[in-house]
């Protein structure tokens, strides 16, 4: 008799729930997933120079903000963002700062420049606009730029460029170093 009781208080528990289910209207708040799709796209671009820096020097972030309307895309004004830094290695990402972006949807910050990590741009975004990121690493160096990769902003360097006597370490990213004792430029000393 018990087990019988039981089963029929599961049923009648299971028709309430499917009841209460089907009774939400098809007009309710629709899910986060659905209402970022509603939102207007957004681009976010970014750029940290100059790339490399001596430490201490300013770094200026600048960028833009867009948004697409009708298969075009318009700068976003008056909008706010939060710069951060990621230092490299294991340290992590801080918050150093915001900026607002102005009429033609540009914005700008100056940082001082401490070591080489990742300048990491965020925009949240909103009910209209979606979130947007964007990032540009610069290296910084204590004494010359042989000391950063080579890259586009930073070209490779002979000794003729430098011109004295430079300690490269154990990453020669120029190859000043011909004889690998950590020395580069060795005859102009």
């Amino acid at each position: 008799m018990i087990p019988i009781i039981r089963r029929i208080i599961a049923a009648t528990a299971s028709a309430v729930a499917l009841a209460l289910a089907a009774s939400v209207p098809a007009h309710a708040a629709p899910a986060p997933a659905q209402a970022l799709q509603a939102a207007y796209a957004t681009e976010l671009a970014t750029n940290a120079k100059p790339e490399p820096v001596a430490r201490r020097k300013p770094v200026t972030v600048t960028g833009t903000l867009k948004v697409q309307r009708g298969g075009k895309w318009y700068p976003l004004t008056n909008q706010v963002m939060a710069i951060y830094f990621d230092p490299a290695g294991s340290v992590g990402m801080s918050k150093v700062g915001t900026v607002r972006t102005t009429s033609t949807g540009s914005y700008t910050n100056r940082f001082a420049a401490t070591r080489t990590g990742t300048w990491i741009v965020k925009y949240a975004g909103n009910s209209r606009f979606r979130p947007a990121r964007a990032t540009d690493s610069v290296c910084v160096y204590a004494e010359g730029r042989w000391q950063c990769p080579v890259s586009r902003t930073n070209p490779d360097l002979d000794c003729d460029d430098v011109r004295k006597k430079v300690w490269v370490g154990t990453v020669d990213y120029h190859r000043l170093d011909a004889d690998d004792d950590g020395w580069g430029c060795e005859s102009y000393s």
